[in-house]
């Protein structure tokens, strides 16, 4: 099936949230690290991985550090321009952004005999897409605390999640007619569910996020997502740049974008809530809940 409306509205969503938590809140830190071998689940790549997790991807955040590439040393020299390696040169193949990990090919002896280290920008929040339930992600699944993964010398699992984190969710929505031809509003409900690991960074999220009632989000065509299947950029063309969201956005129209109608911010706590023997500890949450509005 090819892609629908749906698709492209919640990927749009996506990136749009992002980009907003990054700009309007600062919510990231620029860091640096060694890369740790990870389980290889792609054939024919050796995986490095951060202590954290998601990389900052986006070149419009000012003063965010976007990975271009990692330093590939001897073990315990100190890395230097000539160890750099670019995307696409020397043994490293890409960079997954959203997992934290760089791609290398070629002899698996050559790179187990060296040091992977790396500059980037860390996230304070996690974003992810999801289909999980609300009680799944809040009573059962169990987070790791993303600040702390530094403590230990590897890299994260594949499959690992870590909070702070922003799980989006479509939850629906409706067609109305709008005038005569066939032209329908078409009526979308997304939320938003905030894990945070204070109640300093659950507020800012939460008022990020309610500040951006009755403005816009641009739909984004098929190609003009940013990511391929490996998590790194579709355009290799310029391996030292990350994709920007304002550069792709800027020549977009009202006529292509969703109408953000209402927006509705619910805390998750209390007295009754901490009392559940399975929720997660040590952690504060929002339902954000966003009434989007398209004209198709």
């Amino acid at each position: 099936m090819i892609g629908q409306f749906d698709n492209q509205a919640m990927s749009s969503f996506y990136l749009w949230a992002d980009h907003t938590l990054l700009s309007v809140g600062q919510a990231y830190s620029n860091f640096g690290s060694e890369l740790f071998p990870v389980n290889n689940i792609y054939q024919n790549y050796y995986i490095h991985g951060s202590p954290f997790r998601q990389f900052v991807a986006d070149s419009s955040i000012a003063g965010a550090t976007v990975m271009s590439g990692v330093y590939v040393t001897d073990k315990g020299t100190v890395g230097t321009d000539a160890d750099f390696n670019l995307r696409g040169s020397g043994l490293l193949s890409g960079i997954n952004y959203g997992k934290g990990q760089s791609f290398f090919t070629g002899d698996a002896g050559d790179l187990a005999a060296k040091t992977v280290s790396g500059d980037y920008a860390i996230k304070d929040y996690n974003i992810y897409l999801t289909n999980q339930t609300e009680e799944k992600l809040l009573f059962e699944t169990q987070f790791t605390l993303k600040n702390k993964m530094g403590l230990t010398a590897t890299g994260l699992p594949p499959d690992s999640l870590t909070y702070p984190g922003i799980f989006l969710k479509n939850m629906g929505g409706q067609n109305n007619p709008f005038q005569l031809g066939g032209t329908q509003q078409t009526n979308m409900d997304v939320r938003a569910i905030i894990v945070a690991d204070s109640q300093f960074l659950l507020d800012g999220a939460c008022s990020v996020f309610r500040d951006q009632k009755d403005k816009y989000i641009d739909l984004l065509a098929e190609n003009e997502m940013p990511f391929n299947n490996l998590g790194d950029f579709q355009d290799q063309s310029d391996p030292k740049n990350g994709y920007n969201y304002t550069n792709i956005v800027a020549a977009k129209s009202t006529n292509n974008a969703c109408f953000i109608e209402n927006i509705r911010v619910s805390k998750i706590g209390g007295a009754s809530f901490a009392g559940i023997n399975n929720v997660n500890p040590n952690t504060y949450s929002a339902l954000v809940d966003f009434e989007l509005q398209k004209v198709r």
